[in-house]
């Protein structure tokens, strides 16, 4: 422990702002920008050897946000070489910072994209032509990056690592 009495004024201030940093929240990276025609080559792709568990979410979704405590507890029983998470907000533009900001509250420690598409139906047909746009929706890719899993609406801890055992055993 510091010895305030001890330090000088700068040094306080230094230490303050230490403790002050020590204590923000664990985040992902920025939340990026994503256009439909990139999805598969700037989300799914660079992840290829490792099973990706994608995420479609919105915060003014409320089923959305009652189970990112299921997803992110799920992802804690696979190694990271193993699984990727990666989220995509298809909250409006104008929102991006509700998004930040409840990432950062609630302690979200995987990547987040948000969806950039003047039609929000031009981007649903990019990720998946069968899915209605509805949230939350989860794909689930192989380590090849073949789409193994599709999960509509909310979802357990255990439904989430259920998926992702299947792909890893190569199931499809």
């Amino acid at each position: 422990m510091l010895d305030q009495a001890r330090l000088t004024p700068a040094a306080r201030v230094l230490a303050a702002a230490a403790i002050a940093v020590a204590a923000l929240p664990l985040s992902a990276e920025p939340v990026k920008l994503v256009k439909p025609e990139q999805y598969k080559t700037r989300v799914v792709a660079p992840k290829k050897g490792r099973v990706v568990l994608v995420n479609f979410w919105a915060t003014w979704c409320d089923p959305c946000r009652e189970e990112m405590p299921a997803l992110v507890a799920a992802a804690k029983g696979f190694a990271a070489k193993d699984v990727a998470v990666v989220l995509v907000s298809v909250d409006s533009l104008k929102d991006s910072p509700a998004v930040a900001k409840f990432l950062a509250k609630e302690k979200v420690p995987f990547v987040c994209w948000q969806a950039k598409s003047h039609d929000p139906q031009t981007f649903v047909d990019a990720v998946d032509k069968a899915w209605s746009g509805a949230v939350p929706y989860t794909l689930v890719y192989s380590r090849s990056g073949a789409l193994v899993t599709k999960l509509a609406g909310p979802q357990t801890q255990e439904a989430f690592s259920d998926a992702v055992k299947k792909a890893l055993a190569g199931g499809s």
